[in-house]
């Protein structure tokens, strides 16, 4: 699940914040805070200044989040060496000797951290930091006052330098950065998306507190001549300006000319997106919170690579033959007690998602009820064509028996639901009255008979056979009453079987 973090920049005289969360491989930023010092706090005072940032994040809408502190370039050294090493384990011993030999600072208490950047058959190259243990502590304490919970301590420049090698074609070229920050300036040579050299500067203001631009022209000519003079060094074929976009804007052209390539100021990005947030001084700390999310390792102060324990492996073999012994013991009654565990959880998850089903079940079952019950009146259609078919089939010919009419209803006394079978029936009774005329009483008789034998019917009379038929002699009257829609041919041997029977 996506969560906000923080990236936090502090300087003397100017904090900057952003807050964003990682979608993937994208950024979406969710507030930007720039704000300049009072004149009045002491920057020392990590109390005071952590109090204050807080205060200042909760005025921009800033939740409490994990947090990346960045530090400015000229509190932090940085090396690039190449070690006569291939083997990890040696890489971090290695490289704090080399570092302690080559820092303006004292080494043996700093934070050393490092990223491999190439290797050989029988080398390394690592890119090395460094940063003095007084400022690292600065740094969290006024963290801790801030009550901000600390995610990693890194150098500001790497989150320029991830930005850049996501730079669509200019990926593949040396590009310079030029990072203007509040009293300072930043350049970082990246060469496929590592950091080749870096350098800082301070910054002289005019008096309306801008920046100078030609300082900014003549800082980045000092840096120019100061990495073509190295070893290593490669063309730089672009130059990206992430700071001030105003000051940008104006030394983008001179900065062209001078160093002859192309120069531009990074107004957007495809890894980030801004959702309308001024980024023109916060694109290193967007770059700083993608790092994680790009699969590749970080510089973290807080948290510095160390050589691995030698004795660890010892440890971790009694230790392992103790928890196997005590596992042996413990092994069937932690199992069993899991699984217990598990089933009542399962069983109460169970019974609460019963409950919550069971009102929903009961408006089911009397919407089905509901449903059953029309469509079993819908049903009882009795086919009369079909009866009146049957009838004639059970009629002497035409000139013994003469039918006058019939009238025929549907008697449906209700739909039940039977609770032992749970099956819905719809009990009821079709009515037939048919009149007509015969030509002797026996014939008369015949029909009904006829009708009395069919396993369809049950015949009664409405009254005594009389004479005096209008066509034929002796006139009838008979009344069939059955529970069948469509009529089943067939005699009914057992007069006490359902349907059947004759009445008077």
């Amino acid at each position: 699940m996506p969560r906000d973090l923080i990236a936090l920049d502090i300087t003397r005289t100017r904090v900057r914040a952003l807050l964003g969360r990682r979608d993937g491989r994208l950024l979406k930023v969710q507030r930007v805070c720039v704000t300049d010092v009072p004149d009045d706090l002491d920057a020392s005072d990590a109390e005071a200044m952590g109090k204050w940032v807080s205060q200042q994040l909760r005025d921009a809408g800033f939740p409490r989040a994990r947090t990346t502190i960045a530090l400015a370039r000229q509190h932090v050294g940085l090396k690039r060496l190449t070690l006569p090493t291939t083997d990890p384990a040696e890489l971090p011993q290695m490289t704090r000797l080399a570092m302690q030999r080559q820092l303006p600072f004292d080494a043996e208490t700093a934070a050393i951290d490092f990223l491999p950047v190439a290797a050989t058959e029988t080398s390394t190259t690592v890119l090395a930091v460094a940063v003095p243990q007084d400022i690292l502590d600065q740094a969290l304490r006024i963290a801790k006052a801030a009550r901000l919970p600390v995610d990693r301590v890194s150098l500001r420049g790497m989150g320029s330098a991830l930005l850049l090698k996501h730079l669509g074609e200019k990926t593949h070229q040396s590009i310079l950065a030029v990072d203007v920050l509040n009293d300072a300036i930043e350049f970082c040579v990246i060469d496929e998306g590592t950091v080749r050299f870096s350098r800082s500067a301070e910054l002289a203001r005019q008096d309306d507190g801008t920046f100078l631009p030609d300082a900014v022209i003549t800082e980045t000519r000092r840096t120019w001549m100061s990495y073509r003079i190295g070893e290593d060094s490669s063309d730089v074929r672009h130059v990206v300006i992430v700071g001030d976009a105003a000051l940008g804007e104006k030394v983008a052209e001179p900065l062209s000319k001078m160093l002859k390539v192309d120069a531009e100021v990074l107004e957007h990005h495809p890894l980030v997106k801004t959702n309308g947030h001024e980024m023109t001084r916060v694109w290193p700390l967007a770059g700083l919170l993608l790092e994680s999310s790009h699969g590749g390792e970080t510089i973290d102060f807080a948290n510095p690579r160390k050589e691995p324990d030698v004795a660890a492996a010892k440890r971790k073999r009694v230790f392992f033959a103790a928890s196997l012994a005590l596992l042996v013991v413990m092994g069937t009654w932690t199992l069993g007690k899991r699984d217990l565990d598990a089933l009542e959880r399962r069983a109460d998850e169970m019974e609460s998602r019963l409950a919550q089903l069971l009102p929903e079940r009961a408006r089911y079952e009397r919407d089905n009820f509901k449903r059953v019950h029309i469509e079993l009146w819908k049903s009882t259609k009795p086919d009369w064509l079909e009866h009146l078919a049957f009838l004639t089939t059970l009629k002497p010919d035409a000139e013994r028996v003469v039918l006058d009419g019939w009238n025929a209803n549907a008697s449906i006394s209700n739909v039940e639901f039977n609770r032992r079978s749970r099956e819905w029936s719809a009990p009821g009774q079709f009515n037939i009255v048919i009149n007509g005329e015969a030509i002797d009483r026996a014939t008369a008789d015949m029909l009904r008979d006829g009708l009395v034998r069919t396993a369809v019917y049950a015949t009664s009379s409405t009254g005594a056979d009389t004479a005096g038929g209008r066509r034929l002699p002796y006139g009838f009257t008979y009344r069939l009453t059955t529970a069948d829609s469509v009529p089943i041919d067939g005699e009914d041997d057992d007069e006490s079987r359902d349907g059947g029977g004759e009445s008077s």
